[in-house]
């Protein structure tokens, strides 16, 4: 899976639960970042990614990926109430162990 999020303390949050579920993670800290890791990992079954970024947003991060790599379950994250409509689930933030293994859902760990 690919975490996407511009706060390092953050994003090192998320890495290190879904490590703790035995995911193999990727990360990224902006929206270009994470599309050239996807070039690299086209394997990547999740992109969680933060919505509000600066340069590219995570609603425009999820649609450039949704189009280019259809097969990748995308779920945003977000710490403010008022997101416009997505596409896309939503979790807020703050989140914790239990709310991951749900957006995990059936993806196999890698141990």
């Amino acid at each position: 899976m690919l975490v996407v999020d511009d706060e390092p303390l953050v994003r090192l949050n998320a890495v290190d639960m879904f490590e703790e579920m035995g995911f193999e993670v990727l990360e990224a800290s902006d929206g270009a970042s994470a599309l050239r890791v996807l070039e690299r990992r086209p394997d990547v079954a999740l992109l969680f990614s933060d919505c509000r970024m600066p340069g590219m947003s995570g609603p425009e991060l999820a649609q450039a990926v949704a189009e280019r790599y259809p097969q990748v379950r995308i779920v945003l994250v977000s710490g403010y109430v008022n997101v416009q409509k997505l596409d896309w689930p939503l979790l807020p933030k703050p989140y914790d162990a239990n709310s991951l293994r749900k957006v995990a859902g059936d993806i196999a760990p890698s141990n």
